[in-house]
């Protein structure tokens, strides 16, 4: 539990040491050196808290929404100016709240597992994890947009902490562990005539350029893909990993 701790001065100063380090989590090289992120928005701050309370930092109100402070009576809270709080914020409407988060530890997956090589768009890495958390995935990402990044965080909601992540975890170590690799890939099986697999698997979802890491797809189980019927190059790598969770799944 934490303890009740209001801080009535309102911040008024850029060069004030708290909003230093806040705005430096802007960045990927700050994230890593604090271990630490920020979500924006009332909804994705309360789920978020909810989720995982004991990631929670501190919390960051606006002047002018100082009254929300009565809906987290129990933690530490720090206020700023409006004018201070819409320079950090990076979301349009964030409703005047930031909270601040230690980012959890890598974890190796239980349940069937999305495996994301290099997915390098922040927008498809937040509605993977979205779509992860719903279809009952396991999330893994090797060399992603940062997950922790506010674009990501923005379009993952909540999902950053409530999936169970994984770091750089290898297909072999994978393997290892008793995952059948499914491949997306255009010149795979059709996904809709594979029948559900049994035991646990992986789905991997390659760069949205290249297409997955030939020694990946060299060393998967087998390769899957998505019928079409236009005259389209590809899917969209958040929407081809939504199909193939829950088709496999199905």
């Amino acid at each position: 539990m934490f303890a009740l701790f209001f801080i009535m001065e309102i911040i008024k100063s850029s060069d004030n040491k708290f909003v230093k380090k806040l705005n430096k989590l802007k960045q990927k090289k700050y994230r890593d050196e604090y271990a630490e992120f920020f979500v924006e928005g009332l909804k994705n701050v309360t789920d978020s808290i909810a989720a995982r309370p004991d990631t929670l930092v501190t919390l960051v109100f606006s002047e002018k929404n100082i009254a929300l402070r009565e809906k987290f009576a129990n933690f530490d809270t720090v206020v700023l100016t409006d004018a201070l709080f819409e320079k950090i914020c990076e979301a349009e409407s964030s409703q005047g709240v930031i909270s601040v988060h230690k980012i959890p530890e890598s974890v190796f997956p239980k349940r069937n597992v999305v495996l994301l090589d290099r997915v390098r768009d922040p927008g498809n890495v937040g509605t993977i994890l979205r779509t992860a958390l719903a279809a009952g995935y396991d999330v893994v990402v090797n060399g992603c947009a940062d997950i922790y990044s506010p674009k990501v965080v923005r379009s993952a909601m909540s999902a950053v902490l409530k999936c169970r992540i994984g770091v750089n975890v290898d297909i072999g170590t994978l393997k290892a562990g008793g995952y059948s690799i499914f491949c997306a890939d255009m010149g795979g099986k059709n996904v809709f005539e594979r029948e559900k697999p049994r035991g646990k698997y992986c789905i991997v979802i390659g760069n949205e350029a290249e297409g997955i890491t030939p020694d990946i797809l060299r060393d998967c189980d087998e390769a899957l893909s998505i019928p079409q019927s236009g005259d389209i190059e590809s899917l969209n790598a958040a929407v081809a990993a939504g199909i193939m969770m829950y088709a496999l799944n199905r």
